[in-house]
C-alpha cells in the first residue's frame, strides 16, 4: 500500500499538493479554528455563549442555502478562475471580522466565512482532485485529506498566538492575506492541461430546463444521506460541547484537549489506508459500513464513564469521519459521475453545513431540557445505525430513480 501511494503521489504530486493547500485554507472557514476566537468575540460584542453560538448558526445556515448554487458555478469556469473567487470570498471575510463594530456585522463576516472556507474551498478541491483522478479517487482524495489534517495540528496555536500578541482584529487581517498568499501558492501547482469548464452557457441554459431531474429526488442520494450527515452533525455537537461532557463525565480538561491530538492522528493515518481500499471495493460497497467505529464510540460514551473513554472514543470517531470525507466524494462520482459532481457535491455540502451548524444549537437545548450528552450519545449510536441499514439499499439502485 505505501508502494502504490508513493508511485502514485511521486506521478501527481502537484494536482494533489493543489488540493491539499486547498483543504488547509479551508480552517479559516471551519468551526475549530473560529472557536479559538469565541471568547474575544464575546467580550467584544458583549454576547453570551447562546447569543455568540446563535450568530454563528445564523451564518452558517444562510451559507448552506447560498452553497447549493454558488457550487456548481465551478462547473462553468476554470478551476484557476473559481479558485481565485472563493479566495476573494474568503479573505474579505477574514477582513469583515477583523473590522466588524457590532454582532450584525460579525453575523455578515460568518456568513461568508463558512461559504467561502468550510463550503467552497473545501468543495474546489474535492471535486477537481475527484475530477482528475476518477479512476483512483479513493487514494487522491485520502491524500489531499492530509492538509487538513496539519492545518488543525498548526493553525489554532498559530492564530491563538497571534491574537495573543497582535490582538484579535489584527490577526484576522493577517489572516486574510494569508488566505491569498496561500492560494497564490497552490495555484502555481495546478496543471494548466485540462484547466477548462465542463459546461458552457448553452449546457446551463438546457439545465434550467426539463434535462435533469431535481438532486434532492434522486433516491440514491437521498438514500445516503442520512449516513453521510451523521458525521458532521455527530462530532460537531460532541466537540462544540466538550467541556459540557467532561463536567458530566468527571473527565479532567487535559484528558480531552490531549484526546483532540488522538483525534488529528488517527484521521490522518486513516484518511490514507482507506484510499486503495475504496478503489479496490467500491465505495457503494463500504457505504453501509463506515459509521460502525462512530457507532461503537458514541456507544462506549453513553455506557461508561472512565477516562479512557475519551481518547477511545475521540480514535472510533476519526476513524469514521475519515472514511467519510474520502467515501463521499468517490461515491457521487460512482453514481452520479465527473460530469454531475459540481451539481451532487454542492448540495451535499449545504447539507454539511446545516447539520454541523444547527447540533450545537439542538445538544445545547437538549442539555438545557436536562438530557445529559451520554443519553444523547446513546441516541446517536442508534440513528448511526438505522443509517447504516438505509444505506444498504444504495447498492441496489443502479439507475435514477426519483422518489
Amino acid at each position: 500500500m505505501v508502494k502504490a501511494y508513493t508511485k502514485f503521489a511521486k506521478a501527481h504530486w502537484q494536482q494533489l499538493l493543489f488540493g491539499a493547500l486547498l483543504m488547509a485554507l479551508s480552517s479559516f472557514g471551519q468551526t475549530y479554528f473560529v472557536s479559538v476566537s469565541g471568547s474575544y468575540f464575546r467580550e467584544a460584542f458583549n454576547l453570551t455563549d447562546g447569543g455568540l453560538g446563535a450568530t454563528y448558526a445564523a451564518g452558517t445556515f444562510a451559507s448552506a442555502l447560498t452553497l447549493t448554487w454558488a457550487g456548481r458555478l465551478i462547473d462553468y469556469t476554470s478551476v484557476r478562475r473559481f479558485t481565485w473567487a472563493v479566495a476573494l470570498v474568503l479573505a474579505t471575510a477574514c477582513l469583515l471580522v477583523a473590522i466588524s463594530a457590532n454582532f450584525v456585522m460579525l453575523a455578515v463576516a460568518f456568513y461568508f466565512l463558512r461559504l467561502g472556507g468550510q463550503g467552497l474551498m473545501t468543495h474546489t478541491a474535492l471535486t477537481a482532485t475527484a475530477r482528475a483522478f476518477p479512476q483512483d479517487a479513493g487514494k487522491a482524495l485520502g491524500v489531499i485529506a492530509l492538509g487538513l489534517s496539519v492545518a488543525q495540528g498548526l493553525f489554532p496555536i498559530a492564530g491563538v498566538t497571534m491574537m495573543e500578541h497582535l490582538g484579535w482584529r489584527t490577526a484576522w487581517a493577517i489572516n486574510a492575506v494569508l488566505v491569498i498568499a496561500g492560494v497564490a501558492v497552490a495555484l502555481m501547482f495546478l496543471p494548466r492541461q485540462g484547466d477548462r469548464p465542463i459546461r458552457n452557457r448553452k449546457d446551463r441554459s438546457e439545465s434550467t430546463g426539463s434535462a435533469s431531474p431535481p438532486v434532492w429526488r434522486d433516491a440514491r442520494l437521498l438514500l445516503t444521506l442520512p449516513a453521510i450527515l451523521a458525521g458532521p452533525f455527530i462530532v460537531t455537537g460532541f466537540f462544540f460541547h466538550q467541556a459540557r461532557l467532561a463536567e458530566q463525565k468527571g473527565w479532567d480538561l487535559a484528558t480531552v484537549a490531549a484526546s483532540f491530538a488522538v483525534f488529528a492522528i488517527v484521521q490522518a493515518v486513516a484518511s490514507l489506508m482507506i484510499g486503495p481500499v475504496i478503489d479496490k471495493l467500491g465505495p457503494k460497497r463500504l457505504l453501509p459500513f463506515f459509521l460502525i467505529p462512530q457507532a461503537f464510540g458514541m456507544l462506549l460514551l453513553g455506557l461508561i464513564s472512565a477516562p479512557w473513554v475519551a481518547p477511545v472514543y475521540m480514535l472510533l470517531m476519526a476513524v469514521s469521519m475519515a472514511l467519510a470525507s474520502t467515501l463521499a466524494t468517490a461515491l457521487w462520482v460512482d453514481l452520479f459521475g465527473a460530469r454531475e459532481l459540481a451539481r451532487v457535491r454542492s448540495f451535499v455540502e449545504a447539507g454539511t453545513v446545516i447539520a454541523s451548524g444547527a447540533s450545537p444549537i439542538i445538544m445545547g437545548l437538549l442539555i438545557d431540557g436536562g438530557i445529559p450528552l451520554a443519553w444523547q450519545a446513546l441516541g446517536c449510536c442508534t440513528y448511526s445505525v438505522i443509517a447504516s441499514l438505509i444505506a444498504t439499499r444504495v447498492r441496489r439502485q443502479s439507475e435514477p430513480d426519483e422518489l
